[in-house]
């Protein structure tokens, strides 16, 4: 006797084998983070998700050229999503670009409600029509947001098993890792072409908010030369 189709069944999509997409920010994390998957001899497509903040501009310039530079065969050049959010979080500071949490705010304020929920969802529909069965964020062991903890992530999951009818697996290479370690794992890599700030001017970092706090320290505390440029000179603020 056949097995009995259960509703969805007609709607089944297989997933290719080998192939990932990467939620590539052009942040530093996420880089290395491109680099280690595609020396894993994976076929990598990064995939950048436009929502209307402030730095996009600057972080897409600077992912493509990061992807150029790098030469390897098995990156796809970079998908460009679109997912507007100013309709709702206009007035964000990651919209507006004023008030930017400072040097010395917590990580907690940097906090934009939704954005992994929202990142994934678009990301996921682009996986199910290209048949890809994986997709890589870098959330790192600091990262304190609701929507970046492994519940969080088999429930999403499920839920485009569900709805769209692929086994989706949400890979966090790095969520054990602190910024240092990252950092270490990329020496030798460009990344000087990454942007870890709220208020870049192309690769120019501003110095002065708390994403570049966190990549100020990590260098510091992985022992390596930070090659970025800042358009002050980093410090606590008293």
């Amino acid at each position: 006797m056949p097995a009995r189709k259960t509703p969805g069944d007609d709607y089944r999509i297989e997933p290719l084998p080998d192939l990932i997409a990467i939620l590539a920010s052009g942040g530093l994390d996420s880089s290395v983070m491109l680099v280690a998957l595609a020396r894993n001899g994976r076929h990598v497509y990064p995939v950048y998700v436009q929502a209307g903040l402030s730095w996009e501009h600057s972080e897409l310039a600077t992912l493509k050229r990061f992807i150029r530079v790098l030469g390897m065969e098995n990156i796809e050049p970079l998908t460009i999503l679109k997912l507007p959010m100013g309709d709702i979080s206009a007035d964000h500071w990651s919209m507006t670009g004023r008030n930017v949490p400072g040097y010395n705010a917590s990580l907690a304020s940097n906090y934009i409600p939704g954005r992994n929920l929202s990142l994934l969802s678009k990301t996921a529909i682009f996986c199910a029509r290209a048949r890809i069965g994986e997709i890589a964020l870098a959330p790192l062991e600091s990262n304190p947001f609701p929507d970046a903890r492994p519940e969080f992530f088999r429930a999403f999951a499920r839920a485009v098993d569900l709805g769209v009818g692929v086994k989706l697996k949400i890979s966090t290479p790095f969520a054990g890792m602190t910024k240092a370690q990252v950092i270490r794992r990329g020496a030798g890599l460009p990344l000087e072409l990454t942007v870890s700030c709220a208020r870049p001017r192309g690769i120019v970092h501003c110095g002065a908010c708390t994403k570049c706090a966190e990549r100020v320290e990590g260098f510091a505390a992985a022992g390596v030369d930070d090659p970025t440029v800042y358009a002050r000179e980093p410090r606590h603020e008293i």
